[in-house]
């Protein structure tokens, strides 16, 4: 092993997207590892599934780290769950998790204590706008009402412990966010609370939350994730493109809002130059590599074709079980490897030097978890 590849294989991660772990002891594991390779809804062929790559790494993991080697898809009680899930985060050398609150799977464990328990690796919360303001809106009648607790809430969010924010306004409106007036906001509540849907769909108050949030985000010093491109197949992936967000962008990143585009296939080359003109703009390539296996490398490498290697962030999006955050470090660990073992120019000092400033030195500044997070490779 040469000096690089031990260096990554070293270098400590602090994943900067990622969400709940589920309980040990929920059955059918194979079935919901299945169903996490993929982004299709569940009537889609499981049996397709099955012939994805990304299903078959989350298996070789699954074997490779098994309590029980015959049966390394059996459900798992306490405290083999915890020693399972260990195994694989200090394996890869994960020294943070960031886990984006909105999203809940089936047999989630929600308690972020418990979760740091399990994995061994510190925890800390994002702010989800969408689903903070939906269950805001359950208590209030009125567009006023309502938005004076939703500004109040997202001021005191620092306070109460969350290290950012994030919206999913690509999957519910698109990123072309534009400048809105209180009476279309009010309009947009009251058709909202008139429906009786809870989802939030409404794209000049998705809008009004997003530029009136941002001044009071910048003002706590905490970054705001969107959403962008590969998700659900609910997302309209033509409106998730980043390009999309310029105006937003030259009315809050040049004034101190710092922006993080999460997953971003395949519109990662696009993200890498938004990176390489607008300030405070940070990306990565999360959930592409853990479920776009064959793509993990040539991605990265399109990514950071114009982007600062001060830009480019590692991420997971992974979910449910320890093998999905796994192969993400495994398979972002080897792109890495890939593209900085033959890069000219520079030396050995300073690959390591970027390697350490994607797996974690940047997030670690942008989410102020400096004090927090304490790299254990002496080498860095």
């Amino acid at each position: 092993m040469d000096d690089l590849t031990e260096f990554v294989d070293q270098v400590p991660l602090l994943d900067h997207h990622c969400h709940f772990l589920i309980n040990g002891k929920v059955p059918d594991r194979d079935e919901r590892l299945a169903q996490v390779s993929t982004e299709a809804d569940n009537d889609y062929p499981l049996a397709d599934t099955k012939n994805r790559l990304a299903y078959h790494g989350f298996l070789a993991l699954a074997k490779q780290f098994a309590l029980d080697a015959k049966h390394p898809l059996a459900a798992m009680n306490d405290p083999g769950y915890a020693t399972y899930n260990q195994r694989i985060f200090s394996y890869y050398h994960f020294q943070e998790l960031l886990i984006d609150t909105g999203f809940v799977p089936d047999d989630a464990i929600l308690d972020l204590d418990e979760t740091a328990k399990l994995t061994g690796v510190p925890v800390k919360a994002i702010y989800r706008l969408e689903t903070h303001a939906e269950a805001l809106m359950l208590q209030h009648d009125n567009f006023a009402a309502w938005w004076q607790a939703l500004r109040d809430d997202i001021r005191q969010a620092k306070e109460r412990g969350f290290v950012g924010f994030k919206s999913i306004a690509a999957y519910r409106v698109g990123l072309h966010i534009e400048p809105v007036n209180l009476m279309e906001a009010a309009a947009g509540f009251d058709t909202w609370k008139q429906s009786g849907e809870t989802r939030l769909t409404s794209k000049p108050l998705i809008d009004y939350i997003l530029y009136h949030a941002a001044p009071l985000i910048i003002a706590q010093d905490l970054p705001l994730q969107f959403h962008v491109g590969y998700g659900d197949a609910d997302t309209d992936m033509y409106l998730g493109n980043p390009l999309l967000m310029r105006d937003f962008l030259n009315a809050f990143a040049k004034k101190g809002l710092k922006v993080v585009l999460l997953h971003c296939y395949p519109y990662q080359r696009e993200a890498g130059y938004l990176a390489s003109v607008f300030p405070n703009l940070y990306f990565d390539i999360s959930l592409l590599d853990n479920l776009g296996l064959s793509g993990v490398r040539r991605v990265f490498n399109e990514a950071v074709e114009l982007a600062p290697y001060t830009r480019i962030l590692f991420a997971s999006d992974a979910s449910t079980y320890p093998e999905m955050y796994g192969l993400a470090a495994q398979q972002f660990k080897q792109a890495l490897i890939a593209h900085f073992s033959p890069l000219p120019f520079v030396d050995l000092a300073q690959k390591k030097a970027w390697i350490n400033a994607i797996c974690w030195e940047t997030a670690a500044k942008l989410y102020h978890q400096e004090d927090e997070f304490k790299p254990t490779d002496p080498h860095r």
